[in-house]
């Protein structure tokens, strides 16, 4: 009888570490999954960041300024040839910086295996 009750909680032990194990498994995936959700949220935010910059620059080589643009007020004002060459190589700056971050977030992805 002795033989019977070590084999039986030999056996649930046994299946006990199975289940662990199938647990850890799933907890790894899970953690590669949330880290993957938290690299794509972070490149989208960071696009919806560049965007509004462009948008930003956009209207002030149009002449209007942001500030006054949120307060409705729509004056609009020449820029000078100076200011449109500094929005222009903001503008060119930001682009490159885009291509650049949208290269490392492929990388990433690409390293992680997602398609």
């Amino acid at each position: 009888m002795m033989k019977w009750i070590v084999a039986l909680v030999f056996i649930a032990l046994i299946g006990y570490l199975f289940e662990q194990r199938r647990h850890i498994k799933f907890l790894k995936q899970v953690n590669y999954n949330q880290e993957t959700h938290d690299i794509m949220t972070a490149h989208q935010l960071e696009l919806t960041k560049q965007k509004v910059k462009m948008l930003e620059l956009t209207l002030s080589m149009f002449g209007y300024n942001v500030e006054r643009f949120e307060a409705s007020d729509f004056t609009k004002h020449e820029p000078s040839e100076e200011q449109l060459q500094e929005i222009w190589e903001e503008y060119q700056q930001l682009q490159r910086k885009s291509r650049s971050d949208n290269i490392k977030f492929e990388t990433q992805l690409e390293l992680r295996g997602v398609e």
